[in-house]
């Protein structure tokens, strides 16, 4: 069995039209080595029907028998998958351009001492129009580099999709989490090997306005102090 250069991760829930555009992005990749990992979330099997509209992609799905949530979902896509890079999409989210694979994946074969690399991306609402482009400064780039755990008062690396990082990383998202659970993830590579690859396009774009679990951590006071305290905590401890 061939294993594939790119796991594209798609963890799943419900909201079916959105991942149409997910996977239709993915169809007009000009970079083909990839497997896609569907782990669904669904209450019911919409998402299914849509994944039957791509058999041209490599695309392996599972329906979860009880809902996971995130980010055990995430995690649950990382075991599924294969390849030597591991690439999220999330269900909502889409390649911005058709050679944006391509520039993931080249970041880390040009740059072998890096396991991780992120790009620019776009938020956007459900109609697909530009809110704003998340993108680092290079003060903040410079500090990323010297201490990883900059990112704790104000993510600048971005959403899960607007990253890649290497099989070897070996390493799953802290289920404990849900809102703060990607800088997490993020400081916990870095601490690892802090070596980086930054990508200065917009290489995706991100779903905003919709009820995602973001909006649901932000409107929760108890779940916003639980996370910073728990994630603080981790740092000063060395835990992370």
């Amino acid at each position: 069995m061939i294993t594939p250069k790119v796991s594209i991760l798609i963890p799943a829930y419900n909201q079916p039209q959105y991942l149409r555009d997910a996977l239709t992005s993915i169809k007009y990749q000009t970079f083909k080595d990839f497997e896609v990992i569907i782990t669904d979330d669904s209450c019911d099997n919409s998402m299914e029907s849509i994944v039957d509209e791509y058999p041209e992609l490599d695309i392996k799905y599972y329906k979860n028998p009880v809902r996971l949530g995130s980010p055990r979902n995430w995690n649950e896509a990382i075991g599924k998958s294969s390849g030597e890079y591991i690439k999220f999409l999330h269900h909502d989210d889409w390649f911005t351009n058709t050679d944006g694979l391509q520039l993931f994946v080249q970041a880390l074969d040009d740059n072998p001492q890096a396991d991780f690399a992120f790009s620019c991306s776009n938020a956007c609402n459900p109609s697909g129009s530009i809110i704003r482009t998340h993108c680092p400064e290079e003060y903040q780039l410079t500090m990323l580099r010297d201490d990883p755990t900059s990112v704790f008062q104000e993510n600048f690396i971005g959403a899960p999709s607007a990253t890649i990082y290497r099989r070897t990383v070996n390493k799953l998202f802290d289920t404990r989490m849900k809102w703060r659970v990607d800088i997490d993830f993020y400081i916990s590579v870095l601490k690892q090997n802090p070596e980086f690859v930054f990508i200065p396009e917009d290489l995706v774009c991100c779903m905003c306005g919709l009820q995602t679990v973001t909006q649901e951590c932000q409107n929760s006071i108890r779940i916003r102090l639980f996370e910073w305290a728990y994630l603080y905590l981790k740092i000063i401890s060395g835990r992370i």
